[in-house]
């Protein structure tokens, strides 16, 4: 999934529609589960969107077809809000693949990206250690024979001994026969996802995993900007994520992530994943993006190696 970045406004705020009243704009909320169906307003700030691209920076392929130009067509003949209606494309959306050739979808698939950092020798070698089992008590007694005890160093051992409090973590939860679909969200979020995901980044000083109460500072810089605000008015607050990638002692509060967790997962056609992976993930992905694009000013060399990263997980 890419995203469109460019010097210009998000075209759609999620389950926010205006709506045309008597020479008012006014503002309706929709429901949060359903699709939000586009206003005359929604479709005019595409239009300006769209407008206010800079054709030289736009994708064109080999053939001569313009990405922006696919992707804007695309979202006139919708009658829901789509990714496609902020300029993210998604090869892996059949409504989005049908418009392109199969040499087409290949050469976008082949365009370089940043590269995804690959796993040491050592870290594989270690969970290769955990192949193939499947009893609760020999891999615990693992995990023990593998501890660093008072040898460990955090630069040294991190990442192995995270991988030992992870599945020591789910281990205790498995064996309290507290793990069931009738758990919560938040219950996963607590017992589960956060031994899990959370403490991956535990030796990186400078990131933090925010939970729960926070919404994403990206995204409320990018909707307070195309809004004049007078005086009273309160600042609007962004897309509130199960969690997000923070930086932490900076003052800035950059963004590098965002996910989305459920308390069972279906598969990819499920409500929720088509809803939060298709849409919502992907806008908040790209606020961060595009502001994070603004702090290095756009530098040509810089913003080839700067990626968001989003992941939306559910049960266990």
């Amino acid at each position: 999934m890419l995203a469109i970045v460019y010097h210009v406004k998000e075209a759609i705020d999620n389950q926010e529609v205006k709506e045309a009243t008597n020479d008012k704009v006014e503002v309706t909320k929709k429901n949060k589960t359903g699709p939000l169906r586009l206003s005359e307003a929604n479709r005019k700030e595409v239009d300006e969107a769209y407008k206010l691209m800079d054709r030289r920076y736009m994708w064109k392929l080999s053939s001569g077809k313009v990405i922006e130009d696919e992707l804007y067509k695309l979202g006139r003949e919708l009658e829901f809000e789509h990714a496609v209606h902020s300029f993210i494309l998604d090869i892996d959306d059949e409504l989005v693949a049908d418009c392109f050739t199969k040499t087409e979808l290949r050469e976008i698939e082949l365009t370089p990206i940043p590269e995804v950092p690959e796993l040491s020798d050592e870290v594989n070698n270690f969970l290769g250690k955990f192949i193939g089992k499947t009893n609760l008590k020999e891999i615990q007694q693992l995990i023990k024979e593998l501890s660093f005890g008072i040898d460990y160093d955090s630069e040294k051992h991190h990442d192995m001994d995270y991988i030992c409090l992870a599945l020591h973590a789910l281990i205790r939860e498995i064996e309290s026969g507290k793990i069931t679909e009738g758990n919560l969200e938040n219950w996963f979020n607590c017992h589960v996802w956060s031994m899990v995901f959370d403490h991956a980044f535990e030796n990186i000083k400078a990131i933090s995993v925010i939970r729960g109460e926070s919404t994403s500072v990206s995204t409320a810089t990018r909707k307070n900007k195309k809004t004049k605000r007078k005086l009273g008015d309160r600042r609007k607050i962004g897309r509130r994520g199960d969690w997000i990638l923070r930086a932490v002692g900076n003052g800035d509060k950059n963004e590098f992530g965002a996910g989305e967790a459920g308390k069972s997962w279906v598969d990819q056609y499920g409500t929720k994943y088509l809803r939060e992976g298709g849409l919502k993930l992907p806008k908040v992905l790209k606020d961060m993006l595009l502001n994070l694009m603004e702090k290095i000013c756009w530098n040509d060399e810089a913003r080839k190696k700067i990626q968001t990263v989003g992941i939306i997980h559910g049960g266990i």
